[in-house]
């Protein structure tokens, strides 16, 4: 038996002996008249209170014990001579750490100075099976905190605090909007049948009542101003955010942010509020206007200076972008390692150069104004500049804080703009925004000039607490599970099993498929490639081999030929003597082109051995002697190196890890097993 099978058994007997002596070890409730620091407040007085025992000595004839509620901690002392005996040898032998008591007693302050209950009367509360840690290594055990995070709220001051200035922090968000401002609270839907709002990745899940695909909201604009056009005036939403990117110190998947609205209002009025509102927050928090970031106190009671995109990369890169030609905007782009997503545009190049060479040295508070209009799909024109837009963003401690604009109104510019984010979308924009044919309808109703703006509630808190890490500022912070579960839907799994029995035309009718749509060798080779991954891969699993191996084969059939049309092409005009599972497949590995995000088995497996086999090859071509030797430790040092094979997705291959629930150094070693032989 382990040790803590051994104290939990040890803790049973306890509970044993409580209840044979008549002991409730769980009660329905106790009349808790005052709080812990109510309690420290009143020497002199009489109390009943209640808490957790957090520690306990033993002295002869008296008991000390640490209780500890929501509000503080206090000590409780309970003499033999003043209390019922058989409750002082239950307090003695039978209760431990972790154990709740309601104590009534009177608050006296000892010879050693600690305010302290003189106990008359001691209630047993419940009984803790497991041992709380007496000490918490916060720098070396992170993990184990985010994991057990009631533990770590238990024990570690710190984690308090910043979950309490959290909470303060929301409280008093709604308070501002709503009482200095007339803001009223509103919600709007979490699962949307289009995402929309910002430039972002969604997740994807099912409706079974509906029998349709629904995305997680990304953002709640486009309902917040469909409630505008209903006839509201001034709006606010703290809504809980689904973004499926990326995981660092200020990203997490799930997030919380607010936005507000605010009609006959532009970006000049949404700056004003938004810069009293964190002063008012700051003040709630310390009783003044200065804040730390990282080890730089700054006050940010003062005005915060509107500042230009294209004067803030002049002031602090020395780069003057107006006088820049196309051509050496790339080049600059090129010099510093950065990759747009898409097709280029100066606006593009611009936000990048400043987003790469100027941020980390925007400390103190300041609004960047006025960015490029074909950066900012949701926002108005500037009045002054047609090629702007009157969009700003509040930078602190070098991180972006809040972001808004003066609204566009007009439908008419709102579809031009996002018809042109569809070709963005073709040309491999991931995070081009979609066209929302519901939502414009309700802009031809007619909208109010408007403000608007959206701020992270997560990066707020960091800001506030100086805490630079996103899973420190949220309760339970998402983390891979330790254990994965597969939830498969009986459809799904009726489907995969029917794949095993498939009708497949030959391969070799697939090889000559191959020969006939793609020229480019390297394309060649790379589907090549998947097609042994996906092979290798189904017979680890027992599915079809061959039906995977075509799927592998045939994912990029149409991208030679018809790249604006990949791999749609293919499914519908080239591919139509193929099983349905097998197009499936094909629309699911590119799922911001199609629609279509990966479920099944198959799905799954191609979308993770996609991106990351063109990737592992790049790598064998650096090796003299190619995929002999590797290991996944050099594709992983490889993946942190942006410029090295920059055209491939880091966040695909993250996503496919997901998708198919396995670590990096399993699914890489596999591959690299798989293109040795």
């Amino acid at each position: 038996m382990s040790r803590i099978d051994e104290t939990i058994q040890a803790k049973l007997d306890k509970r044993k002996q409580l209840e044979e002596a008549g002991v409730e070890i769980h009660p329905y409730a106790f009349d808790k008249k005052q709080t812990l620091r109510t309690c420290r407040d009143s020497e002199g007085q009489t109390v009943q209170t209640a808490g957790r025992i957090m520690s306990i000595r033993t002295h002869g004839k008296v008991l000390f014990f640490d209780l500890q509620d929501s509000t503080a901690n206090m000590q409780v002392m309970v003499k033999k001579t003043e209390i019922a005996e058989a409750t002082f040898k239950m307090l003695k032998t039978l209760v431990d750490r972790g154990d709740y008591v309601g104590v009534t007693g009177s608050v006296l302050t000892t010879q050693t100075g600690e305010i302290t209950i003189l106990a008359t009367q001691v209630e047993f509360l419940g009984k803790a099976l497991r041992p709380i840690p007496s000490e918490w290594n916060a720098a070396s055990d992170k993990e184990t905190r985010f994991r057990k995070r009631y533990l770590d709220m238990l024990i570690n001051p710190e984690t308090k605090r910043v979950l309490d200035a959290r909470w303060l922090i929301q409280k008093e968000i709604r308070r501002f909007l709503q009482d200095t401002h007339a803001f009223v609270e509103v919600e709007t839907p979490i699962l949307q049948p289009l995402y929309g709002g910002t430039n972002a990745t969604p997740f994807t899940t099912h409706m079974n009542a509906l029998d349709s695909d629904f995305y997680l909201r990304i953002a709640p604009e486009l309902y917040l101003k469909r409630l505008i056009v209903g006839g509201y005036d001034r709006i606010f939403e703290i809504a809980r955010n689904f973004r499926n990117e990326g995981l660092d110190q200020t990203h997490q998947p799930e997030f919380t942010m607010i936005e507000w609205y605010e009609t006959y209002a532009d970006y000049h009025r949404m700056m004003n509020v938004a810069e009293d509102l964190v002063k008012h927050l700051a003040f709630e928090l310390y009783g003044n206007h200065t804040i730390t970031v990282g080890d730089q106190a700054i006050d940010i009671g003062g005005a915060w200076p509107r500042v230009r995109m294209d004067e803030a990369l002049k002031e602090h890169a020395n780069i003057e972008f107006e006088t820049l030609s196309d051509q050496e905007a790339e080049t600059l782009l090129k010099q510093h390692n950065i990759e747009l997503k898409s097709e280029f545009t100066r606006g593009k190049a611009l936000f990048e150069l400043f987003d790469e060479l100027v941020t980390p040295h925007l400390i103190a508070p300041i609004w960047i104004i006025d960015y490029p209009r074909d950066i900012s799909p949701l926002s108005k024109a500037h009045r002054r500049n047609p090629q702007l837009a009157e969009r700003f963003e509040a930078y602190i401690g070098g991180k972006e804080l809040a972001d808004g604009w003066s609204e566009i109104v007009d439908s008419v510019d709102q579809r031009n703009i996002w018809e042109n984010e569809q070709k963005n979308m073709l040309h491999g924009d991931a995070e081009a925004h979609p066209l929302d044919e519901d939502f414009l309808e309700a802009m031809e109703y007619g909208m109010p000039p408007l403000g608007g703006i959206g701020m992270g509630i997560d990066r707020l808190v960091m800001f506030l607490t100086n805490t630079w890490s996103i899973k420190e500022v949220i309760a339970f912070p998402t983390l891979k599970p330790l254990v994965p579960l597969h939830i498969e839907s009986k459809t799904t799994q009726t489907k995969e099993q029917t794949t095993k029995n498939v009708v497949l035309p030959p391969r070799e009718e697939a090889e000559a498929l191959l020969e006939k749509y793609i020229s480019e060798e390297a394309l060649r080779h790379h589907s090549q490639m998947v097609a042994q991954a996906m092979q290798a891969y189904a017979q680890k699993l027992g599915e079809n081999e061959e039906l995977w191996y075509q799927a592998g084969l045939l994912h990029d059939l149409d991208w030679e030929m018809y790249p604006d049309e990949h791999p749609n092409k293919a499914i519908s005009e080239i591919l139509t003597a193929y099983p349905q599972e097998m197009l499936d497949a094909i629309a699911a590995h590119a799922p911001d082109r199609t629609g279509k995000h990966p479920t099944t088995l198959i799905e799954r497996y191609l979308f993770a051995c996609d991106e990351i086999s063109g990737f592992i090859h790049a790598v064998s071509l650096m090796r003299p002697a190619g995929f002999e030797g590797m290991k996944p430790k050099s594709i992983k040092k490889k993946l942190k190196t942006k410029g090295f094979a920059a055209n491939v997705s880091r966040d695909d291959i993250e996503e496919g890890l997901t998708l198919i629930n396995t670590s990096a150094d399993e699914h890489f070693a596999f591959l690299i097993e798989v293109f040795s032989k």
